[in-house]
């Protein structure tokens, strides 16, 4: 009984001395990488080139377990552009809606505060006959109303030039004496004409007055009256007839110009710029790779093995000897 206990001992003394080696699988590893990509299906396939199944590094294997990805940047390579007149200086920034518009540019510049720069005006002078640029004033000064202000305001018109104006029909008076004004009858041109005290005797004789006279073709006489009493000349009782005349006029036109100027303001032409998010776009992406270390167990499983099938044999080692001390025992008992 007491050697079976010895064995028992024996036993646990060696497990004891030789106990099974438990090792730790090590830290993990990670690797990180920065993309630029046009969307996420090209950086899931950038990463997944870059970052192999197995990595190997000091002399240790690491398997990759899973790759993620986080969104460092949008960029917009397309921008919009939005033009703008403004009348003081522009701000930096502008909002409109949800969208953030950035000055790209400005230019200061002086503008007409009505559509034009001047208002133009213009004057003539009308003559009955012909003229030439000596004949007639350089300038001619005439009262204009401004249309921005309302107010009238005296314009310098310079001469420009002369142009024909047409003809119009112009009044005018023609004289005929008539000399022995107390006979019964007058000659005129091969004519006998008879007296009449209250309306000058020209009736039926107008065209050939006009011709006589030299009248412009188209002229007429529209009628006619004594001038006054009768009046001697040397003896001769005289008195005067008027005939109204109407004749065709060449009319001779002296242009001038001038400007009333528009007033001006300082205003801003602006140009804002913003991305394009319907545009094209970049993205950059960081892709992280996290690798765990390979298991290799085969070491630790010949180790445990061998120090088993050691203790086995010492065991039985120990058993083999007990047996043969037992026997030697029984056969003193027997002598």
């Amino acid at each position: 009984m007491k050697k079976k206990k010895m064995v028992a001992i024996a036993f646990s003394f060696l497990l004891i001395t030789f106990p099974l080696q438990v090792f730790a699988a090590g830290s993990d590893l990670t690797k990180e990488i920065t993309l630029t990509v046009k969307n996420e299906a090209d950086s899931r396939e950038l990463a997944e080139k870059e970052f192999p199944e197995t990595w190997k590094e000091g002399g240790k294997t690491y398997e990759r377990s899973e790759i993620t990805y986080k969104l460092v940047e949008t960029k917009y390579l397309d921008k919009k552009e939005k033009e703008m007149e403004l009348k003081s200086e522009p701000e930096q920034t502008f909002t409109e809606g949800k969208t953030v518009y950035t000055l790209k540019k400005t230019e200061k510049v002086e503008k007409s505060i009505a559509e034009g720069d001047v208002q133009t005006v213009t004057a003539y002078d009308d003559y009955d006959y012909a003229i030439a640029e000596s004949d007639v004033p350089a300038t001619k000064t005439v009262t204009e109303t401004n249309r921005i202000t309302g107010e009238p305001e005296e314009v310098i018109c310079n001469f420009t030039g002369i142009h024909s104006a047409g003809t119009v029909m112009a009044n005018n008076t023609m004289t005929v004496t008539f000399t022995n004004y107390d006979a019964a009858y007058y000659e005129w041109n091969g004519n006998y004409i008879p007296r009449n005290d209250k309306t000058p005797p020209l009736a039926g004789y107008e065209a050939q007055l006009l011709e006589n006279v030299g009248a412009a073709a188209g002229s007429v006489i529209t009628g006619y009256n004594w001038h006054g009493d009768s009046y001697f000349v040397n003896n001769v009782l005289c008195r005067d007839a008027i005939a109204n005349v109407q004749q065709p006029v060449q009319m001779y036109r002296a242009e001038y110009s001038g400007v009333i100027q528009i007033p001006k303001e300082t205003v801003y032409k602006a140009v804002y710029v913003t991305d394009d998010v319907d545009g094209s776009k970049e993205y950059i992406v960081t892709a992280t790779a996290a690798y765990s270390l390979q298991s290799n167990n085969t070491p630790y499983i010949l180790a445990g093995t061998g120090i088993f099938l050691l203790l086995v044999l010492i065991v039985m080692i120990i058993f083999v000897i007990s047996k043969k001390k037992k026997k030697k025992g029984a056969t003193n008992s027997t002598h």
